[in-house]
């Protein structure tokens, strides 16, 4: 059987408290999704965030700094994007945060990731727009480490 470690995401008390510049957001994104999605080229770039705001699925910086909440946000957005269209993002953020402060509804995302990515029962609180595309993402990642593994 194969050893491997188990995916994790950092919860909102684990990223950065410091409001961030762009680069320095496309870089702090790409630390935590390293955890979840090895291997992957830059999943960040400040034309993306640029265009996330453009499209209103991440409010605007104050004074071109990021705070924690738009770090959060653009974690979430980075990871579904690799199964959803930005629209369905935006319903599923919707959804997430519509009952739900910023911290709470991040931290809700990463448990749900977390149980999504061992197979294990989503959080009963996990709404289910969400619990859909994270066993997607799921399924997709799963692949994509298979076909990893079988090309050597």
């Amino acid at each position: 059987m194969e050893n491997r470690t188990t995916p994790s995401c950092a919860r909102w008390g684990e990223l950065t408290k410091l409001d961030l510049y762009m680069d320095q957001v496309c870089i702090a994104v790409g630390e935590v999704l390293f955890g979840v999605a090895k291997g992957q080229e830059a999943a960040l770039t400040p034309t993306m965030v640029n265009n996330y705001v453009k499209l209103k699925l991440l409010e605007a910086p104050q004074k071109k700094k990021y705070s924690t909440a738009h770090v959060s946000k653009l974690i979430i957005i980075t990871l579904l994007k690799r199964v959803l269209s930005l629209n369905e993002i935006a319903a599923v953020l919707g959804d997430l945060f519509s009952n739900r402060k910023e911290q709470s509804g991040y931290d809700l995302f990463g448990a749900s990731l977390e149980a999504a990515l061992c197979g294990g029962e989503l959080p009963a609180e996990c709404p289910p727009l969400l619990a859909a595309a994270l066993r997607s993402l799921a399924g997709k990642l799963e692949v994509e480490r298979i076909l990893a593994d079988a090309q050597g």
